[in-house]
């Protein structure tokens, strides 16, 4: 059962993204659209027998109210809603409780269109938007939708026959069926209208130019002097290519960037680095293999600063996975396609060891173990300098 102290504060803070009041019923349709929306968002509530305001005014009928929601979320919903409805008292005048949330996104209307909460209101949620509804859910995974501005012709021939050839261990000229047909089995293309264009992992994987079509896929590593963003940049470097090369590219700016000391240990000399090499590596391979493509206008970012180095990786968490359990190798591919090549072009691990193996190795260099953050539709990895 909800407190009355938390509807009260619903009341007092008045509707926003996550609460809306509804005097009654009045246009079953309109209401309809709303809880998909909210159900697309982050869920929320809906109390009935308050005005704009946030006055309570009460209903008439509560327990009919009840029925007609429920039935709504039924049969206006697809797929069907199961919301909690509680009848509550609020000033001696019964209100109707809905709360909602989408446990099986994404939902549309009966009419086949799919809304977003935004702010106060809603809107009809775009592609890009529902692509990440969908990924998120485990639906689809986006590294595997068409790059429509490509077709084969943008495939760099030679880096993936070497793949095929270390993966599969024959030529790609004997393979038993025909180029284009072995890309869509393998998900790195798809045929529309006749068509044959790379999919976002096949682009990005065997591309020619792929920053060509996806410019935001690049990574930008800077090396600033001092510990704060707007000092001097001491390096900078717009990583482009295939994610192996940029993986690659990262690794040397970091082999130039990463301060080195000497420690005399009676007769011998033994180099302590500033930062592990395999953590600032493995946050970027994470960054490359994880970020949610779906989000266009923003690259990786690599920041190395005197006294920590940075890593911005585009999108939330994935899935089940959060801030906590990542901690201790909770795995979940957003981009299954990428981690599966990724991997057996030996980049990464598909067991999870990677973030766990991180902080132990920081741990052990600087005292202090990686910081892990969202802000905003950015998961950030921060790394401790060791002196």
């Amino acid at each position: 059962m909800t407190g009355m102290l938390e509807v009260l504060d619903r009341l007092t803070a008045g509707e926003d993204e996550r609460t809306e009041f509804k005097l009654l019923l009045d246009n079953k349709e309109r209401i309809a659209t709303e809880i998909v929306a909210f159900a697309n968002a982050q869920g929320g509530w809906m109390l009935f027998g308050v005005d704009d305001t946030g006055s309570v005014q009460g209903v008439a009928d509560p327990a009919a109210l009840e029925r007609d929601l429920t039935n709504l979320c039924r049969q206006n919903c697809i797929p069907a809603l199961r919301p909690t409805i509680e009848i509550i008292e609020v000033a001696g005048k019964p209100v109707v409780l809905m709360k909602i949330v989408g446990p099986d996104k994404p939902y549309k209307s009966n009419r086949g269109i799919y809304y977003l909460r935004v702010g106060t209101t809603k809107r009809e949620a775009t592609q890009a938007e529902l692509a990440r509804i969908f990924q998120l859910r485990g639906k689809v995974h986006y590294d595997e939708i068409p790059v429509v501005s490509t077709t084969l012709d943008d495939l760099n021939l030679i880096v993936f026959s070497r793949y095929y050839r270390d993966r599969f261990e024959e030529p790609l000229d004997e393979a038993d069926i025909p180029l284009p047909a072995l890309l869509q089995n393998m998900r790195l293309a798809i045929e529309l209208s006749g068509r044959l264009h790379l999919t976002l992992a096949g682009l990005l994987l065997f591309g020619e130019d792929p920053q060509a079509h996806l410019p935001y896929t690049r990574l930008s590593a800077v090396r600033f002097d001092g510990v704060e963003m707007g000092e001097r940049m001491l390096d900078r470097r717009e990583l482009r290519g295939t994610l192996p090369e940029i993986i690659d590219g990262a690794e040397a700016f970091l082999r130039n960037n990463v301060r080195v000391t000497a420690e005399i240990t009676g007769f011998r000399r033994q180099d302590r680095p500033q930062y592990s090499h395999f953590a600032l590596r493995e946050a970027v391979v994470n960054a490359v293999a994880h970020r949610d493509y779906s989000i266009t206008g923003t690259q990786i970012r690599l920041f190395i600063f005197d006294d920590r180095g940075e890593v911005y990786s585009p999108g939330r968490l994935p899935n089940t996975v959060t801030l906590e359990n990542v901690r201790y190798g909770a795995h979940y591919e957003r981009n299954s396609r990428l981690c599966t090549v990724l991997t057996h072009l030996g980049f990464m691990s598909d067991i999870g060891t990677g973030i766990p193996r991180m902080i132990r190795l920081t741990r052990r260099l600087s005292g202090r173990e990686p910081e892990f953050e969202l802000r905003g539709e950015e998961f950030i990895v921060r790394i401790h300098s060791a002196f």
